[in-house]
C-alpha cells in the first residue's frame, strides 16, 4: 500500500468513526425523547441512558482511532522498509556499473590569455 493510500484510508476511517459517534448520539437522543414522551422512562433515567450511549460511542470512537493510527503506522513502516531496500539495491547496481565503466576525465582546456 502506498503512503498516500494509507493516509486516505486512515482519514476515511477516522471520519467514519466520528460519523458513527454522531449518529449514535442522535439515535440515543431520539430514543430517549420517545421513551420520555411515552412515559416509559423518567427524565433521570433518560439522561442516564443517553449518557451511557454517548460514553459507549466515545469509547468506540477512540478504539477506531487507535486502530486507524496503528494501521497507518504499520503501513508507513512497511513503505519505509521498501524504500530502504530499493535504496540498497540501487546503490549496489550503481557500484556494479561504476566498476565496469571507467571514466576518464578530459583535461581542461587552458584559457587563452588576452594580451
Amino acid at each position: 500500500m502506498k503512503p498516500e493510500e494509507a493516509k486516505k484510508l486512515a482519514r476515511k476511517a477516522m471520519l467514519m468513526g466520528i460519523g458513527l459517534g454522531v449518529v449514535t448520539k442522535q439515535k440515543a437522543e431520539s430514543i430517549a425523547k420517545e421513551l420520555l414522551a411515552k412515559g416509559e422512562a423518567s427524565e433521570p433515567e433518560v439522561r442516564r441512558f443517553a449518557g451511557e450511549i454517548a460514553a459507549q460511542a466515545q469509547k468506540k470512537q477512540k478504539e477506531v482511532q487507535a486502530f486507524v493510527e496503528k494501521q497507518a503506522k504499520d503501513a508507513r513502516a512497511k513503505a519505509m522498509a521498501l524504500v530502504k531496500k530499493a535504496e540498497k539495491e540501487y546503490a549496489a547496481r550503481l557500484k556494479t556499473v561504476q566498476s565496469k565503466v571507467k571514466f576518464k576525465a578530459k583535461p581542461k582546456a587552458k584559457k587563452k590569455r588576452k594580451r
